[in-house]
């Protein structure tokens, strides 16, 4: 796998600070990872008690597209110390606006923009893993395709809970989120993508050897614009473990 440049994300999600430096192959790290031992039994009298790292201290998400120009673009991240799932899109070309959203009727979701060490900007989401492997959104209304009707890009038929929001007011960019059991996907629009653009590109973890989503660049139709589209997909091996770390809590 090719080489990841140096990336250092100012994030400003949440009041606590989501993410710190990135490193050549480490890519986006949530701020404040859980302390080895923290949901484990580190203190206990118990000998015959599980020591080291829980399989989701070990669990690792950070992603990267595979392909097209926006090769080694990372996409995803797990938030551990706030059990989060991290989703990043770069903004297309334009005039870029500082945005903070705490989206309405789904507790929990942020969106932001954010810079990074080039000062390329970035849209980042952040989504509790609950809404994903546990909590079904039921304050939503569903849709099952774009919202110019066309096929959802890289995603399992069905309809999916979606959120629509501008990133600023009268902004010709939009993102729309479908949050599904074990699937998530985010659209950006902007009319920046010329008709006949549309490209997609398998996001692979840091090794390349599991795809966890897939990034789509759709073109623009006719007086429908185009924009970026990304698929979150979480293998069911890896959903188990994030459901048995969310089970141990008081919910």
């Amino acid at each position: 796998m090719k080489k990841i440049s140096k990336v250092s994300v100012v994030i400003s999600l949440l009041t606590t600070s989501l993410l710190s430096a990135c490193s050549k192959t480490g890519g986006f790290e949530a701020a404040s990872s859980i302390t080895s031992g923290e949901n484990s039994s580190q203190g206990s009298n118990n000998p015959s008690a599980p020591t080291g790292p829980s399989p989701f201290e070990k669990l690792d998400l950070n992603a990267y597209v595979n392909g097209t120009t926006y090769e080694n673009e990372q996409t995803f991240a797990l938030d551990k110390k706030n059990n989060a799932l991290l989703l990043y899109l770069p903004l297309p070309p334009g005039p870029f606006d500082n945005v903070y959203i705490d989206a309405p009727n789904v507790k929990g979701v942020k969106i932001s923009t954010v810079l990074d060490s080039q000062q390329k900007a970035r849209l980042a989401v952040s989504i509790p893993l609950k809404l994903i492997v546990k909590d079904k959104v039921t304050t939503l209304p569903s849709a099952t395709t774009l919202p110019d009707g066309r096929a959802l890009p890289m995603m399992p038929s069905g309809e999916y809970p979606s959120l629509g929001l501008g990133l600023n007011q009268n902004s010709d960019k939009k993102v729309y989120l479908y949050i599904g059991v074990n699937a998530v996907g985010i659209f950006l629009e902007s009319p920046y993508f010329p008709e006949y653009f549309g490209i997609t590109a398998p996001v692979k973890n840091q090794a390349g050897t599991r795809t966890l989503g897939y990034f789509t660049i759709v073109p623009k139709q006719g007086a429908n614009n185009g924009g970026l589209f990304l698929s979150f997909l979480l293998p069911k091996d890896l959903a188990k473990i994030i459901d048995d770390h969310l089970s141990s809590f008081v919910q």
